[in-house]
């Protein structure tokens, strides 16, 4: 009798167990910004990024889903001293593309090994753009890169989504991403521009990007406009 106790016990246990095949949700305790903001809204879905003041000086990117005004998920993306924002996003389908940005070396914003740029590069300061395609699903991120300019040292200098342009991203019906951005100088050696070479225009400071970008984000085409 005892035996058959404890039998039955462990099989009431294991019924409980969820299956590991269950969506799992990360729901953060966001400190949440509005005025800082951006929202995409496609049926009952919408989906913010922003960034939170965690500190006097210091800023951490975060991305939210809410369903018929309910979090599905809401996460911070970096939590490390060097500052970073949710700057623009656009969804199409299950895939959804955040621009964040950053401003050092020390960013937990881990981009993908084979991508245009995966890493910030050398020095720190300048705010560059971390490009990220996750899943709408969870939030995960499945591929990113880093987009930065360079000086003719070799240091990292700004690039950030495009001013005044509310719309920076664009996901094709290819799937590949076009991203317009806002450049300061650049040391103009084809990296922007593969399929045109050296291009004068990237050393304008203040000029403006474009790049294609496939769905691992690797740069396909990219032009720099005066």
């Amino acid at each position: 009798m005892h035996k058959f106790f404890i039998l039955g016990l462990s099989i009431a246990i294991f019924a409980c167990k969820k299956s590991s095949s269950e969506p799992q949700f990360t729901i953060e305790s966001i400190k949440r910004n509005a005025a800082s903001e951006k929202t995409v809204v496609v049926g009952n879905d919408t989906y913010i990024t922003g960034y939170a003041q965690v500190s006097s000086n210091n800023q951490d990117a975060y991305v939210i889903k809410e369903t018929s005004g309910k979090t599905v998920w809401a996460k911070y993306y970096d939590k490390s001293p060097d500052d970073s924002r949710g700057e623009a996003l656009a969804i199409e389908g299950n895939t959804l593309v955040v621009a964040f940005s950053c401003t050092g070396g020390n960013t937990e914003f881990t981009a993908t090994q084979s991508s245009f740029q995966n890493s910030y590069g050398s020095g720190g300061g300048p705010k560059i753009t971390f490009l990220a395609r996750l899943n709408a699903q969870n939030g995960n991120i499945e591929a990113a890169t880093f987009i930065g300019c360079k000086l003719n040292d070799g240091k990292t200098n700004t690039l950030r989504p495009e001013d005044n342009n509310p719309n920076p991203i664009s996901i094709l019906a290819s799937g590949n991403i076009q991203f317009r951005a806002t450049k300061a100088y650049d040391k103009g050696d084809g990296r922007l521009t593969p399929n045109i070479g050296a291009d004068a225009d990237c050393n304008i400071s203040g000029g403006k990007w474009v790049g294609l970008f496939n769905t691992q984000m690797q740069l396909l085409e990219g032009d720099c406009l005066p």
